[in-house]
């Protein structure tokens, strides 16, 4: 249905392959780099192109509320993301910490190597593992740890640690 949606909108059935190739690549690596090196992929199709799939698909054309807040991602959100979807130079082109050249996107670009050992000794101190979180850093050296789990009741908030404070 998708790919007709799209074949009325000028894609090529190859295009539209490229397509779901990237998005399997993406979901299976988490996100657009080789879950080994961590070396970016990009579609292999045209920006304008990958665009008007998205434009084809029924929910970005419905009217419903519900399904409004598609069209709003796409047409709020894609233009935030265009670059790191498709720039294949520095810092977009690996994984690694924003002071080494590099992106991602488990902290905040304005976090160093200090401040991501402050938020591990934090993590192990309330006993949660890192590997299942984000950390972003804020103003005033405040720290927001973001577990990932459907759960809200463990959220806390100013935490004091090291002289920083910390919401998870």
């Amino acid at each position: 249905m998708l790919e007709t949606a799209a074949a009325a909108n000028g894609i090529s059935h190859g295009d539209f392959k490229c397509f779901l190739a990237y998005a399997s690549g993406f979901y299976g690596n988490m996100s657009n780099y080789h879950s080994f090196g961590f070396n970016k992929f990009i579609p292999e199709i045209s920006s304008e192109n990958f665009l008007k799939i998205l434009h084809s698909n029924p929910l970005y054309l419905d009217s419903e509320d519900d399904v409004t807040k598609y069209k709003k991602v796409i047409d709020d959100l894609y233009p935030i993301i265009e670059t790191e979807i498709w720039m294949l130079e520095k810092p977009y082109d690996h994984m690694n910490f924003p002071s080494e050249g590099g992106t991602t996107a488990y902290f905040s670009r304005n976090m160093t190597k200090d401040d991501l050992s402050l938020v591990k000794r934090f993590a192990d101190s309330q006993k949660i593992n890192v590997l299942n979180t984000r950390a972003f850093k804020y103003e005033n050296d405040q720290f927001v740890l973001s577990v990932g789990s459907i759960d809200k009741k463990d959220t806390k908030e100013k935490i004091e640690f090291e002289g920083v404070k910390f919401d998870i």
